[in-house]
């Protein structure tokens, strides 16, 4: 996904960052100002830090992951969104640069993946609402007071719970159980 006011050249910084993300280079933002061709003052002024840098170059990483797993759907339906959401959290939690990171700097990947400021946060929750509202879930429920915004965040917030479980606690992941729960929420929500 793009950011709709990014320039070329704030895409080129990212993509530069993704690929040295992927390669399981350290994003140090002295070094991509300097091979981007900017000033580190400038890549200042265009994000918010290492933080959003490596979130933005995560997010690369997921949105073409969504792309895969969504393109093996050709109906949205809730047997889709889970089956999607399954396969996307495996892809997420055993993609070598992303485990690498986790385990190198557990602290700052946690702050990445899920502080309430991430841009990876934000995007997957922009996601499952965009499937709860193909799902015909209300975007309000007036029985419970729970919206659908609210409801996409507790799936992410419960995911991240489940695929970082080793971060978060010392456990195993356990993508398996983090789709179980959000089936039991989507019960909830649509039954």
């Amino acid at each position: 996904m793009s950011h709709p006011s990014r320039t070329d050249k704030q895409s080129e910084v990212i993509r530069l960052a993704a690929q040295w993300f992927r390669e399981g280079r350290r994003v140090d933002l002295g070094q991509l100002a300097q091979a981007s061709g900017i000033g580190r003052a400038t890549l200042y002024r265009w994000f918010d830090g290492r933080e959003h840098v490596v979130g933005e170059a995560i997010w690369l990483g997921i949105a073409q992951a969504i792309a895969r797993v969504e393109a093996a759907e050709p109906v949205r339906d809730r047997a889709a969104f889970l089956r999607s959401f399954t396969r996307l959290a495996h892809e997420v939690r055993d993609y070598p640069p992303l485990a690498g990171f986790a385990a190198d700097e557990p602290e700052f990947a946690m702050r990445v993946l899920q502080s309430g400021g991430s841009v990876v946060q934000e995007r997957l929750i922009a996601w499952v609402e965009d499937w709860l509202a193909d799902l015909a879930v209300p975007p309000s429920d007036g029985t419970h007071g729970v919206a659908r915004a609210d409801l996409a965040y507790a799936v992410v917030r419960l995911a991240e719970s489940f695929l970082w479980s080793d971060m978060i606690i010392g456990t195993p992941p356990q993508p398996g159980k983090a789709t179980a729960v959000v089936e039991l929420l989507l019960d909830g929500a649509t039954g």
